[in-house]
């Protein structure tokens, strides 16, 4: 059941700790008023929204939720129209706070907020019993007595967490998208090696140049050329540092080198 205006009337004592105005309760709500808008650390009278910006607000209306009631924030119809969208949490018995209500700008435009603006309403639910524990008594209850904004309160080392975690993802997610396109890269350096290779031996048999003086320096020439080319894109590119490839990768360059110097 919501309470209607006038027992909202009725009941304002046991509600409101300040702000309380009876010419905001409508028939079936009370409309709440900017006392300031969250900016870095400050609480500035005005603000001007920016296309899908997001901001929180604090109330001039503190609240304390009688054991029976639960309090529901609804955007108004005057704000909705105007491009602001504007969200709260549900209020539980034994919540004593300002009210904090984010507000987005989903307009194309520029909206104007500022002290005093009717930015939400809320709505008060009878329940059908107290509970057994109300929210002041409940060990996480991070949010009641806020005088000042709190951000992420508790949550904040949760949500670092939870975004770390998320940068790690990417970070993999990077590694393996590099590792495909440097693997991508090796291949296409040895077919690009091995194509030249087969052409100048191919040229070299066409023009009658092979003979073992000269085909098999040449040969050796640009394996070693290659087994550089090749290194250089395994350690430098694609990583690949481990001690055994690198021990081999030395002794295949030394062999190439010290046969070509034998045969020169």
């Amino acid at each position: 059941m919501i309470l209607v205006d006038k027992e909202i009337k009725q009941r304002a004592d046991e509600i409101f700790q300040e702000g309380y105005c009876e010419s905001n309760v409508t028939a079936i709500s009370y409309d709440l008023h900017i006392q300031g808008i969250i900016s870095g650390d400050e609480l500035v009278k005005k603000y001007t929204l920016r296309p899908g910006e997001v901001v929180f607000i604090k109330t001039k209306e503190k609240i304390k939720m009688p054991l029976d009631l639960m309090g529901r924030i609804g955007e108004k119809n005057s704000r909705m129209r105007q491009g602001l969208v504007v969200a709260g949490p549900h209020y539980y018995p034994g919540h004593c706070t300002y009210l904090y209500l984010r507000v987005q700008n989903i307009t194309g435009g520029t909206v104007k907020i500022k002290e005093g603006d009717k930015i939400a309403q809320i709505f008060f639910e009878q329940l059908t019993d107290k509970p057994g524990t109300d929210y002041a008594h409940q060990p996480n209850a991070s949010f009641n007595d806020e005088e000042e904004y709190r951000g992420l309160a508790r949550y904040k080392d949760e949500y670092e967490d939870r975004m770390e975690k998320l940068k790690n993802v990417n970070k993999d997610l990077d590694e393996k998208i590099n590792n495909i396109y440097t693997n991508i890269l090796t291949i296409m350096g040895l077919f690009v090696s091995v194509f030249s290779l087969v052409m100048v031996n191919f040229t070299n048999i066409t023009e009658n140049n092979m003979t073992k003086e000269f085909i098999v320096p040449m040969n050796i020439s640009l394996g070693i050329v290659i087994t550089l080319f090749v290194g250089l894109l395994l350690i430098f590119v694609n990583k690949a540092k481990s001690r055994g490839f690198l021990i081999a990768y030395i002794v295949l360059l030394l062999a190439l080198l010290i046969g070509l110097f034998i045969l020169l």
